[in-house]
């Protein structure tokens, strides 16, 4: 049977959120990729799975996730680049005072951008 209103973990993710989420999201990854499975290897196919996955495909997380983890353009397994991920979960971390890495910038925007369509969204209902 099919549902009739969205599930509270759907309606979630389709609320504003910040890098800080993003953040969270790709410790998730790292966390999944070094216990399950690390020798085995991970393509780029992969990645775009677990992204998939962990944001459930909504807009504008999958998005965010997907540019924070950085494309896999080599082979390596599944544990190298959970340690690849760690290193992007500190970039997202940079405290206020130092430069913003481009990978952060770009996260940042899409989620400014996702933030604005929703306020326009939430004041055209009222």
């Amino acid at each position: 049977m099919k549902r009739s209103r969205p599930t509270q973990q759907g309606e979630a993710l389709r609320q504003p959120i910040g890098t800080d989420a993003i953040r969270i999201l790709v410790i998730a990854a790292a966390d999944i990729l070094s216990h399950e499975r690390p020798t085995w290897t991970i393509t780029e196919g992969g990645r775009m799975i677990l992204a998939r996955d962990l944001t459930e495909g909504e807009y504008p997380q999958h998005e965010a996730l997907l540019t924070a983890m950085p494309v896999i353009d080599r082979e390596m397994s599944r544990g190298e680049y959970a340690l690849v991920l760690r290193r992007v979960v500190d970039e997202l971390a940079a405290p206020a005072d130092q430069p913003v890495p481009a990978r952060v910038g770009r996260v940042a925007a899409i989620l400014r951008t996702a933030r604005a369509d929703w306020l326009a969204t939430q004041g055209a209902r009222r």
